[in-house]
């Protein structure tokens, strides 16, 4: 009898904006009995407001200041499979402390299956211009793909990394993801 190796306690996974990682953190968590979590939702929960309405009330920075605050308070706690912001990686310790407290997946997809899945959300605040318009998608393109780089180093430091295509029903790629998951040795 082979006996199959325990999954660790938290799932994290990482990623851009748009990358899948709700979706295939839902899904992964409903196939191994978990809890799941989006950061997104925790966030608005500590924040008693929408991500949107933090944006507007200090930018980008006042956003990313409760997001760590709701993660490190969040992160002892919880265990499950946790769906982090697309930018919640930018700072060193943030990446170990996740690293430490569970297993870190950057799930990759490319800026051709992300740029066309952002386009249909209208409550990303990185889209919006200042009058709170949807930026043109030339724009996004140019912005995206700067932003995409800059964080690329921060998420390749996940144990695992996971691409995903558009073509990929998700039972089967959260099944694959279990399989990398399963098979993954630090």
């Amino acid at each position: 009898m082979v006996l199959k190796k325990a999954l660790p306690n938290r799932i994290f996974l990482c990623g851009f904006m748009g990358a899948g990682k709700s979706t295939l953190g839902k899904a992964l968590a409903k196939t191994i009995d978990k809890q799941f979590y989006d950061l997104d939702h925790v966030i608005e929960e500590a924040a008693g407001c929408s991500i949107p309405e933090l944006f507007a009330r200090g930018g980008e920075m006042l956003f990313r200041s409760c997001e760590r605050q709701a993660l490190i308070q969040f992160i002892d706690s919880a265990e499950g499979v946790i769906a982090l912001g697309g930018g919640t990686l930018q700072q060193q310790s943030v990446i170990d402390k996740l690293k430490a407290s569970g297993l870190l997946v950057f799930v990759e997809a490319s800026l051709s299956i992300i740029l066309p899945r952002i386009m249909r959300c209208d409550n990303r605040p990185l889209l919006m211009d200042d009058t709170g318009v949807m930026k043109k998608k030339a724009v996004l393109q140019e912005e995206l793909h700067t932003l995409y780089q800059q964080r690329m180093p921060m998420y390749r430091q996940a144990h695992l990394t996971f691409k995903v295509s558009a073509n990929h029903p998700v039972k089967k790629l959260t099944t694959q993801l279990l399989k990398n998951i399963q098979s993954y040795e630090p």
